[in-house]
């Protein structure tokens, strides 16, 4: 035994180099890995690559001196000079901000900060150029200087404002030495001088006033710190610069200046999604100039290419460069695709009024005449900007907004579409043409790169293999970025097999080249990718994916393999997207299936062609699904002969269709059935199986067909009778217990119909979703919602249901509840009980409870809570993301901010460790926690917030302190004519929108002047501004300058 025993420790100690080895060499990798690379949870697929791009993407706004190095300089800063006096007159009293700097801004304030520099920065800001302002942006005490080394660094540009006691402040000495470390260290630092009321060469050679400054400086700092400020004011002091000699002139060389940067910044525009914009710069340049944006009128500019050229990508860099000029904006994409579908035109009215009115347009559209009006009627009013994406031939631009002669001057129209020709056509309203054209060599290799590498260049063994294959790219951004995706981390062996496969692609076949990476999937992964093209863009991905796994297929790792090679997208709401590209590519594959017999194919995804299969009885065992309208036809409903050749039927979506007869088990293989806008004339269908089942989507359903298919489906998984009209009893959901979503919401029901339902949840529990939107039920029976240990979703938002608040007195123990909707629950109105058996009445104590009124404990996992009544235990919902109180009469409960060292207190720290993102008030108030007496500086919202709304809350008369809350970038603060002061306005450093209407006067808000990184003021139906309303704080006599954009001012006074 002890020789075995020897023997392992042996082998042990021999292992452990090789195992350090093996982690040196693949740790870092495995490290560096893409997160998309990482194991997707099946409950929610979220691609990791774009949860990576949204966390890089975001600056780090807790404070400059925690932001990377990568903006500081090259060198360690030097501290502030030995004998410095912290007393100077020049210290810095106010917080740095948060925000990443454009230009930086050094001045002596006795000397110009209310002359000369104020004009400029002034100039600066209504061009929305980041500008730094050293004497009142900073705070006394130590740390001062690394934090102005950091502001120096993020600037691209630093302006100098060299004034008579320029050279008095060693302050002023220190920044300017450091702007010409920065120019001779990195490039793309501009120095731009200002001798104001001084002469250059005084400031070259430190003659006149600056030679009595450094007559000082030579007694108080040691000769080293003094002779680099001397050299730095003779380099400076030698560019070419602006001579401001008297005060008449301040206005007509600041205009100057901001001219200049601005040219200079416009040239190096930095975009946020870069992986996506590499090279597209001077397109984006040419588009902007093409529209004028500083002449009248409405102007329009057609974008045309080849498919996957990147029309999409320029229309949106220059929507995210330009959209802050306009009163309202909408991009609308995929237009082409939209308009094939049923009532598509409307549903690009109804989201362009929706971006445009800033609500969610939920009001009937019945044609495009009617959208159309709508549009000219609220949406020409405004000065707009609209992106009209992938646009054809189906597409008529006054079908659907109208003339645009009509809406307001300075409106602009982006339009991109594959034909030059159609866009020529809209010459009337004098359309300027731009052609898209391939990407370079060097660009095309920077951006596959991306993709293939994670860097901008290929490493030198694979330089050859890389532009090779480029070359068969032929500057197409789509084709480099999938051909780059499915190349990441292969071996050169692969690299040389797909670079001959690319080689023999036609050169002007696109999908030729994206099929490549198609053939490189897996047999599952090519079936998900199908369906996605033909059938599921637009489609909930959890919905999905049980259709897939019930197909004995691996949606997760799918899914994510179609991710990481960029063949499909996933949208804010988990819904499926791909670009037009790779669809049309997949639906494709499927016609090559057999060109001349769709019947033949595997997918018939046009509902003509799925119409006529099944119309004429043809098929086959190939067709695993099918999209039919019967409305086309006129030709009957759904009979069993249509069937008897699909055997293999797994996937079918009909509308209007009738429903009837015996089907013989003809489709034992179904697995999704979607029947929309249905009828049958009383006859039940029989004999349909529908033992494999999974997803059943009845919207819209006028038939009664449900309970028979419920009998039979064993295995269901998802339900949908939203919308459903003529249910007059809920069916029998299966006994098994398989379903885990449920949707019954109800928005267009009709009261009597539903008030003696019953739903029982009896059989649900491993129920996952229950969607009870707009219901009326006379109760709940079965048990209690708490008794549902699987539930995530609940939606509960303006359902009546007499005996709802019992059903969830247990809610709080549900343990994986993420999202709860209660808004406007109550009682059905006891005018609509009156038939109602009276034997049958339970809780008749039960009265209509009061908004304030609701859930004593909620589960501490939730995200998302939008509710009317109280919330109890807020302090303990730290997992919280977003929570929206409406219409609660009691109000919302703030917990004091304590003792940080009270361990034991999770209340009085609930500021600090909440996760809350978004906080939405309506018609509620604020409230303390009853028994506690906190000062004003006690109550403070999550420094985590980064949306707070409150809207229509009359009766609401204070605002907890706002000073903490750095992260928050949206403040919305309208109808609260109560309100008489916001406090802490200068703490929020991240700000970039500011809405206040509806006020007989205007909050008092200190410290707008602080808010560096604000895009937008808004002030609707207001009374007009006064003077006061807008000080700078309490002691000031500056008025804000708006540097921001003010819609629906009626006067602004005192300016």
């Amino acid at each position: 035994m002890n020789f075995i025993r020897g023997t392992v420790m042996a082998i042990v100690l021999l292992l452990q180099p090789i195992v350090l080895l093996f982690k040196l060499l693949f740790g870092r990798r495995a490290q560096d890995a893409p997160q998309q690379l990482q194991a997707i949870n099946h409950s929610a697929i979220v691609p990791a690559t774009v949860v990576a791009d949204s966390e890089d993407g975001i600056k780090n706004s807790n404070n400059i001196s925690q932001q990377s190095d990568a903006t500081g300089s090259a060198s360690s800063p030097s501290a502030p000079p030995a004998g410095s006096n912290s007393g100077d007159d020049d210290s810095i009293s106010l917080p740095l901000p948060f925000a990443e700097y454009e230009v930086f801004l050094s001045f002596r304030g006795p000397d110009t900060r209310h002359q000369f520099t104020d004009i400029l920065y002034r100039f600066l800001v209504r061009l929305k150029i980041r500008t730094f302002r050293d004497d009142d942006e900073l705070r006394t005490g130590e740390g001062i200087w690394p934090n102005l080394v950091k502001a120096i660094g993020q600037s691209k540009i630093h302006v100098p404002v060299m004034s008579e006691t320029y050279a008095h402040s060693k302050w002023c000495l220190m920044e300017l030495s450091e702007m010409a470390k920065r120019r001779k260290q990195e490039k793309g630092h501009i120095i731009l001088p200002i001798f104001y009321m001084t002469n250059p060469r005084d400031v070259r050679h430190q003659t006149g006033p600056y030679q009595s400054a450094f007559q000082q400086h030579d007694k108080d700092f040691d000769s080293g710190t003094v002779q680099e400020w001397r050299a730095a004011l003779n380099e400076i002091g030698a560019l070419k610069g602006w001579h401001v000699k008297s005060k008449d002139e301040q206005g007509a060389v600041s205009e100057c200046v901001s001219d200049v940067v601005w040219s200079h910044l416009s040239k190096n525009d930095n975009f946020s999604d870069t992986d996506e914009l590499v090279g597209i710069d001077d397109s984006v340049e040419a588009v902007v100039e093409k529209l004028s944006l500083d002449v009248g009128g409405a102007a329009m500019v057609g974008l045309h290419g080849l498919g996957g050229i990147g029309k999409t990508t320029i229309a949106r860099a220059v929507y995210n460069k330009i959209s802050a000029r306009f009163d309202r904006r909408s991009f609308l994409e995929n237009i082409r695709e939209t308009q094939q579908q049923k009532d598509g035109g409307i549903s690009l009215q109804k989201k362009l009024i929706s971006n445009s009115m800033r609500i969610d347009y939920v009001a009937p559209i019945n044609s495009v005449e009617e959208g159309r009006r709508i549009i000219q009627d609220r949406v020409s009013q405004f000065k707009v900007l609209i992106i009209l994406d992938d646009v054809d031939e189906s597409f008529k631009f006054e079908e659907i907004l109208g003339n645009s002669g009509n809406f307001a001057c300075g409106s602009r129209f982006i339009i991109t579409s594959r034909n030059m020709k159609l866009l020529s056509t809209f010459n009337e309203s004098r359309c300027k043409l731009y052609e898209v054209r391939e990407m370079g060599p060097q660009l095309s290799l920077q951006l596959f790169c991306k993709y293939a590498f994670k860097t901008d260049s290929p490493p030198q063994d694979f330089t050859t293999l890389s532009e090779k294959i480029v070359t068969t790219a032929a500057g197409l951004p789509l084709t480099l970025k999938v051909v780059g995706s499915l190349l990441f981390r292969e071996e050169k062996s692969i690299w040389e097999d797909k670079l001959s496969m690319l080689e023999k692609a036609p050169q002007k076949e696109v999908k030729e080249r994206l099929k490549i990476s198609y053939d490189a999937l897996e047999y599952e992964t090519k079936q998900i990718f199908l369906d996605v093209a033909c059938f599921f863009i637009g489609m909930e991905m959890k919905i999905a994916s049980y259709y897939w796994r019930d197909c004995k297929f691996h949606p997760v790792n799918s899914i994510n393999i179609l991710l990481q090679r960029s063949m499909l997208k996933i949208g804010d709401d988990n819904e499926f997207q791909m670009h037009d590209q790779m669809r049309d590519m997949g639906r494709a594959i499927v016609c090559e299936e057999n060109i001349e017999e769709p019947w033949m194919r595997s997918r018939v995804w046009d509902d003509k062609e799925g119409t006529e299969l099944l119309l004429n009885k043809k098929g086959s065992k190939q067709v695993k699904a099918v999209r039919a309208d019967y409305h086309r036809s006129f030709l009957g409903g759904m009979k069993p002969g249509q069937f008897q050749n699909l055997p293999e039927l797994r996937y079918f979506e009909a509308e209007f269709a009738e429903f009837s007869g015996d089907f013989n088990n003809l489709v034992p293989n179904l697995k999704w059935l979607r029947l929309h806008f249905h009828y049958n004339d009383g006859q039940e269908p029989t004999n349909f199986d529908m033992s494999n089942l999974v997803i059943l989507d009845l919207k819209l359903l006028i038939l009664t067909c449900a309970y028979y298919i419920l009998q039979m489906a064993k295995k269901l998984k998802v339900l949908d009778l939203s919308h459903c009209t003529s249910l007059i009893k809920l069916p029998d959901f299966p006994k098994s217990g398989s379903l885990e979503m449920l949707n019954l919401s109800a928005e267009i029901r009709s009261f009597a119909s539903f008030t003696s339902m019953e739903l029982d949840i009896g059989n649900l529990w491993n129920l996952k979703v229950l969607n009870l939107k707009e219901c009326a039920l006379k109760r709940v029976t079965g048990g209690t919602i708490g008794m549902l240990k699987c539930l995530e979703e609940l939606d509960l938002t303006n359902l009546q249901c007499n005996n709802w608040k019992q059903r969830v007195v247990d809610i709080g123990e549900l343990p994986s509840l993420k999202v709860l909707k209660t808004i406007g629950v109550k009682h059905i109105p006891s005018y609509f009980e009156s038939n109602t058996d009276d034997d049958e009445e339970e809780d008749d104590d039960d009265e209509v409870e009061s908004e304030g009124e609701g859930i004593e404990k909620l589960p501490p996992s939730l995200k998302v809570l939008h509710t009317s009544f109280r919330v109890a235990n807020l302090s303990e919902l730290l997992e919280l993301e977003e929570l929206v109180v409406e219409n609660c009469d009691f109000g919302l409960e703030i917990p004091p901010v304590g003792d940080d060292t009270n361990a034991n207190s999770t209340a009085h720290m609930w500021w600090k460790v909440s996760k809350l993102k978004s906080l939405t008030l309506h018609k509620t108030k604020f409230i303390v926690v009853a028994g506690t007496a906190p000062s004003f500086d006690q109550l403070r919202l999550p420094s985590s917030l980064t949306t707070l709304n409150i809207s229509n809350c009359p009766y609401l008369e204070w605002i907890p302190t706002l000073e903490n809350l750095n992260n928050l970038t949206e403040l919305t603060i309208t109808k609260c004519s109560k309100v008489l002061e916001v406090r802490g306005i200068q703490g929020l450093t991240s700000l970039q929108s500011l809405v206040i209407d509806d006020r007989d006067d205007l909050i008092h808000l200190c410290g707008l002047a602080d808010l560096m990184r604000l895009k937008t003021f808004e002030i609707k139906e207001s009374a007009p501004l006064s003077r006061e309303a807008l000080l700078l704080n309490d002691d000031s006599d500056d008025v804000f300058t708006p540097k921001i954009i003010l819609y629906h001012i009626d006067e602004l006074q005192g300016n």
